[in-house]
């Protein structure tokens, strides 16, 4: 992937094309002849083309031929990616700044909250066509989460832009657990927490709590074999949802971006043996970049790409955490930066010195494995859902646009002839 020379500087999006296309509207086989394919996982594929049957790709490479009664897409020139997906986003849930639906500030602790329940379908008021205008860039997937107001916000979701409800886009829910260092406002409200040992105790407490339910829970299983009678413990929605954590049913993603933040949320994640940590933002991160490693914690690096150190040096996160050995994914947090400028993010991080191919595979593959969705979404291998775009240049290059999105093998954008 060739590297771009250029700063980003803006976005011109061609009409577009987006349809919500019924079992049928297109060929259920379709050949795409003759492009640069960045498999992501392996390799760069040159003069070759794709197979999609049923929504999967079928097969990949430089010999690959369609039966008769497939749609043949010639692609001579352009480069094929996966559809890009965004681990932090919070698309449909309102603007940013504003009244939103992804913080509930009524408890710093609501990890019974499901962000499915609160995501309008086609987006809100800026910024309505965001879904639409989202899948004319390439993003497929993102992982939407509540926001970060709350200790413990609530349960994520992996969704897919293609569907007319939210229930048609959940590929995988509850994706993980969202919590937040730092948050400290509550003490106006006369309640936990004022400081940042109250946030951190939050999190403890609410562990605790599972903790103690899952041994109700455990008792009344042992009484009930002597007692059919025995009275079950009261459902506890709270302390259920905390149970995937405890049990390690799911991952665990924590805002923070100050050090001592992300030192506390590693502790929390030590002491309570989280099946996985990714931190969110992780401005400085960068600073004990070596323990990241060593944990195998994932940074999901943004909306900020670049930062400068102490003497005022620019330091690009994505870089220096990915040469100390981190894996990265890179977020739009949208819409702090509008959901369509996920490329231009990583773009960022490549203009400064990130290698394009991890760039790629932090808006690809990482995320799709941070939520366990990679056999599914993340990288172009046969059997994988048919998720993919098609670029008329470098994806990282300003200049370049997309052609055609295909979302579970329909194409869901397709530019107009004689757009720029």
């Amino acid at each position: 992937m060739e590297r771009i020379t250029k700063l980003i500087s803006g976005l011109a999006l061609g009409a577009l094309v987006i349809a919500n296309l019924a079992a049928g509207d297109t060929a259920e086989t379709v050949l795409i002849r003759s492009a640069t394919i960045h498999t992501v996982t392996g390799g760069t594929l040159l003069d070759s083309s794709i197979l999609i049957r049923d929504g999967k790709i079928a097969e990949i490479g430089p010999e690959v031929n369609g039966p008769d009664d497939a749609e043949v897409i010639d692609a001579s020139g352009k480069v094929i990616t996966p559809g890009l997906i965004d681990s932090h986003s919070h698309l449909g849930l309102g603007p940013s700044g504003g009244t939103t639906e992804d913080n509930e500030g009524s408890d710093p602790s609501t990890p019974q909250l499901r962000i499915i329940d609160s995501i309008h379908p086609t987006g809100m008021a800026p910024h309505e066509n965001s879904f639409r205008d989202s899948v004319a860039e390439g993003v497929t997937t993102i992982i939407a989460r509540p926001g970060s107001g709350n200790v413990i916000g609530g349960q994520s979701a992996a969704l897919k832009l293609s569907g007319g409800t939210v229930d048609e886009m959940v590929i995988k829910f509850p994706a993980d657990m969202k919590m937040a260092m730092g948050k400290k406002g509550y003490g106006a409200k006369g309640q936990l927490p004022v400081t940042r040992m109250g946030v951190a105790y939050v999190v403890r407490k609410a562990m605790v709590d599972a903790m103690e339910y899952r041994d109700s829970l455990e008792r009344y299983e042992r009484k009930k074999e002597s007692d059919p009678d025995v009275v079950p413990p009261k459902r506890d929605l709270k302390n259920e949802a905390m149970l995937k954590v405890l049990n390690r049913e799911i991952p665990v993603h924590i805002h923070c971006s100050r050090i001592d933040d992300i030192l506390t949320a590693v502790r929390l994640a030590d002491e309570f043996n989280f099946f996985r940590l990714s931190l969110g933002h992780g401005t400085e991160a960068w600073k004990v970049a070596d323990l990241l490693a060593r944990k195998g914690v994932v940074v999901v690096v943004g909306p900020a790409m670049i930062v400068y150190d102490e003497d005022n040096n620019l330091v690009n996160l994505a870089k220096v955490l990915d040469d100390a050995g981190v894996e990265i994914n890179i977020m739009t947090d949208a819409d702090v930066v509008q959901q369509e400028f996920l490329r231009y993010q990583a773009a960022t991080a490549v203009r400064y010195g990130l290698d394009p191919e991890k760039a790629l595979a932090a808006i690809t593959i990482n995320p799709a494995r941070l939520v366990g969705a990679e056999d599914r979404i993340g990288s172009l291998e046969p059997g994988k859902d048919a998720d993919l775009v098609i670029f008329d240049g470098d994806p990282f290059d300003i200049q370049s646009s997309v052609s055609r999105v295909f979302i579970d093998g329909k194409t869901v954008y397709e530019k107009e002839q004689g757009d720029k």
